[in-house]
């Protein structure tokens, strides 16, 4: 429903056609908000859907927050990686560009001109960077691609130990947030005889040290060296030396304020701008 341009649902799905229209129409700066994760493994413990559960609550309470309207076009991604490992399902590359495009191009011919699109899967993000450049051209729509912030004591902490263990798949920081977001569909009970099953050459292991002086070198030539596929280099399907049952959720909630305030206050400042010459009609 929406009154006047304020809306009580969020959802497109949910929306009526006038209820859009009357957004549409009322609203002074319509803005779009599209989320993209993956349905891959996820480790032993997470759901299949772990990205796309979260990026789904992460952009309905932003679209809430800034009355937009959200879309969920898709639940799987782009994740040939994880094939390995039963349960995954990829699109390809050209696949998961064009379902982007037709989002984006569908929501201009209906006069959007502000796009924001997030992505919860590293998978994908190559080609949604390349979407959002093919769309403002092909369709003089602004796309936005935020994230932050990086500069908080919290975000700080975060990302020195993700370099430290690699924490980047299904270990304690993913695993926080999907006990924040979904607890029921988390099953910590099959990490019960937990072990770290992350192998790569020591001397790739040396450079996983955030604190070296040649940090920002030797962690180009650790990405440089990493085998393509998971299971080339992890039997459990988890990216991170360090055990996901010190999962943190309460550090995963303010995290994610820290995050959805960021993305709220980007939206509220670009809404003030006028569209440029080049994306008018």
């Amino acid at each position: 429903m929406s009154e006047n341009g304020k809306l009580k649902r969020f959802w497109i799905q949910e929306l009526t056609r006038p209820a859009f229209e009357d957004w549409l129409e009322n609203e002074p700066a319509p803005v779009v908000i599209i989320g993209i994760g993956a349905i891959e493994q996820h480790g032993l413990h997470l759901p299949l859907g772990t990205d796309s559960l979260g990026v789904r609550a992460f952009i309905h309470e932003v679209a809430k927050r800034t009355n937009s309207v959200c879309i969920h076009p898709c639940w799987p991604g782009y994740s040939p990686h994880h094939m390995g490992f039963k349960g995954t399902i990829t699109f390809s590359e050209e696949t998961l560009l064009g379902v982007l495009l037709d989002t984006i191009g569908s929501l201009a011919a209906h006069g959007v001109k502000r796009i924001v699109l997030i992505n919860h899967h590293g998978g994908n993000s190559n080609i949604m960077a390349l979407a959002a450049q093919i769309a403002r051209r092909e369709f003089r729509v602004m796309v936005a691609t935020p994230r932050g912030p990086s500069n908080t004591e919290l975000a700080k902490k975060i990302q020195h130990r993700m370099r430290k263990y690699f924490e980047v798949h299904s270990g304690p920081r993913e695993t926080a947030y999907a006990l924040h977001y979904f607890p029921e569909l988390v099953e910590m009970w099959r990490l019960k005889d937990w072990k770290n099953t992350f192998k790569v050459d020591p001397k790739l292991m040396e450079f996983m040290d955030p604190d070296r002086d040649d940090y920002e070198l030797v962690s180009q030539v650790f990405m440089a060296c990493l085998e393509p596929d998971t299971d080339d280099f992890t039997s459990s399907g988890q990216y991170a030396t360090s055990d996901p049952r010190t999962a943190d959720p309460e550090e995963a909630k303010q995290r994610m304020e820290e995050s959805i305030q960021f993305l709220v206050d980007f939206i509220n400042l670009w809404k003030t701008i006028p569209v440029p010459p080049a994306y008018r009609d």
